[in-house]
């Protein structure tokens, strides 16, 4: 298993805190593998058998535990008569009203819980009408690229860094993906796999049924255009002029059920004038850099869509909140909010030509505001502040840690 610490060391902290802790994120992603670590941990640290009960509600001989009167039946069974019992449950969306048994666990203050979910309606429809202020979600997102980095600096490749980001453009951060890498015909077949058998499920199970052509074409769409404005009105007349007619409905309806699979990931826009979140033209991401390799081959993604994508999954394993930002007609491509405040910024594959730089800096100088302004960009030659905005190495921020 690949290690993921920091992941590992949230729930740690949140340990016994009398909430239910619940990580989210795409299947494939890696949130087994940290329950796994975490139950790895317990273990170490003393926590006995009798003490634990993990359970993948995926796995065909729990088949009868995605009841929710059944799975209740084998807690009360399986549970340590003293002390605390840990509860590690995987897929926890496979088990309608889970909600209801959760509460009743936590109420009982003799039980941690802790659960996996890759559909956003265990969070929005469930847990958040009966167990509101009683957990804490724990987004899971695939590999960043330090992770990557540092499993490539312990194999014997040798590759340069600049190499290494290059290929993680291309293969994702999906922890199964890096045994593949190497293998174009076998990292496509099993990208393919995950997107046909995980993707399509899960919009399936949101829609009651799916038009899979229709979600190809949506999800091809959403790739073409990662990190420009998109609107379900866009995206059908796109549909349209390519012969395919598709109402504004249907496409929202896909969109929704895109972004409950954690497949893509919505950004709103904020309106800096006014402070408000805007409605309309939100910006779309893919949750793994993979999939865009699936949907638009390994060269033919726009690179400084590929880049924006990056810094978005990144800047979302660092901050609370992140936006699309306009002022006025000027646009700054991710204003992030945390505990540490606001921060802004400009993503460019290259600012040495001095009207790209220009072009870049002027929406971040229209802010007068005191909070951090940064452009990412591939350049080594330029980095610096100009007049007081940072600009930084693209690849060496994402390894800042």
């Amino acid at each position: 298993m690949i290690e993921r610490p920091h992941y590992l060391d949230r729930l740690l902290r949140l340990r016994s805190t009398g909430f239910a802790k619940v990580l989210t994120g795409m299947r494939r992603t890696g949130k087994s593998g940290i329950l796994r670590l975490l139950e790895q941990r317990l273990r170490e640290e003393g926590v006995g058998t009798a003490h634990l009960i993990c359970l993948n509600l995926e796995l065909a001989q729990n088949a009868t535990l995605r009841q929710a009167e059944h799975l209740a039946a084998y807690i009360r069974e399986h549970a340590a008569p003293d002390g605390v019992t840990y509860i590690l449950i995987d897929e926890a969306q496979e088990v309608p009203g889970i909600a209801q048994l959760l509460y009743e666990l936590i109420e009982a203050h003799r039980f941690d819980v802790y659960l996996t979910g890759s559909h956003a309606k265990l969070i929005e429809s469930e847990l958040a009408d009966i167990m509101g202020g009683r957990y804490v979600e724990v987004p899971v997102f695939p590999l960043s690229f330090a992770e990557y980095h540092a499993v490539h600096q312990q194999s014997a490749y040798g590759q340069s860094t600049a190499r290494i980001f290059n290929d993680y453009l291309t293969t994702g951060g999906l922890p199964r993906a890096l045994e593949l890498e190497g293998d174009a015909y076998a990292l496509q077949e099993y990208l393919d796999g995950v997107y046909h058998t995980v993707v399509r499920r899960d919009v399936a199970a949101t829609l009651g049924h799916e038009d899979p052509h229709l979600v190809d074409s949506i999800s091809g769409h959403l790739v073409e255009n990662i990190g420009m404005p998109t609107s379900a009105n866009g995206v059908s007349q796109t549909l349209s002029s390519s012969g395919r007619s598709c109402s504004d409905d249907t496409v929202s309806r896909y969109l929704t059920a895109l972004t409950d699979a954690y497949a893509f990931y919505r950004m709103r826009r904020l309106d800096l004038k006014a402070d408000t979140v805007l409605k309309t033209q939100e910006r779309y991401f893919a949750s793994d850099l993979g999939l865009c390799t699936l949907f638009r081959g390994p060269h033919q993604t726009r690179l400084e869509g590929l880049l924006q994508n990056a810094v978005y999954l990144e800047l979302r394993r660092r901050y609370a909140r992140i936006y699309a930002a306009k002022h006025y007609n000027r646009h700054i491509d991710f204003v992030a909010d945390g505990a540490d405040g606001r921060a802004y910024f400009q993503v460019k594959a290259s600012v040495l030509d001095a009207t790209t730089l220009e072009q870049t800096i002027a929406p971040l100088q229209a802010e007068r505001d005191n909070y951090p302004k940064t452009i990412l960009t591939l350049d080594e030659i330029g980095v610096g502040s100009h007049n007081g905005i940072m600009q930084r190495n693209l690849i060496e921020w994402l390894l800042d840690r």
